[in-house]
């Protein structure tokens, strides 16, 4: 088996794991991907230490940008609360469903962020205008 197979096959699984949990590689789970890295690597062409770190740099950059991006997206999300939006999103049996209304709330589950549209929860990334059409005059 080649090295470059098994780092293939953990990179994948590493980014994998972490894309569906919300909770960052730690130093654990890193030693634990290096330690199989070793144990399957080519004695007549070693890894060099430095790949190894530059790969847990990697894996750390990756896990604060996702953060951060999550970070900003609930931010955003929190600051449309009392704002009209208007949505178009999937419903379960595939159909395109539209709606606006005024947001009530804002949920965070995990890494999904959902707004309260007049009742309706609806998944941010589904909103696809905030304001509205109509234009308030005022008569006196």
């Amino acid at each position: 088996m080649s090295t470059s197979a098994v780092s293939s096959t953990t990179s994948t699984s590493s980014a994998t794991s972490s894309t569906a949990s919300t909770t960052s590689l730690d130093f654990d789970e890193f030693v634990q991907i290096l330690a199989t890295e070793l144990k399957y690597q080519d004695p007549d062409d070693p890894v060099s230490g430095t790949e190894y770190v530059s790969q847990l740099a990697q894996i750390s950059s990756l896990s604060a940008l996702s953060e951060i991006s999550t970070s900003v997206t609930n931010a955003s999300a929190f600051s449309l609360i009392g704002q009209e939006v208007t949505y178009s999103a999937t419903d379960t049996s595939g159909s395109t469903v539209t709606g606006s209304g005024t947001v009530l709330s804002v949920t965070v589950s995990g890494s999904n962020t959902y707004v309260n549209v007049d009742g309706t929860t609806v998944d941010y990334s589904s909103i696809t205008k905030v304001g509205s059409d109509s234009t308030t005059t005022s008569s006196t």
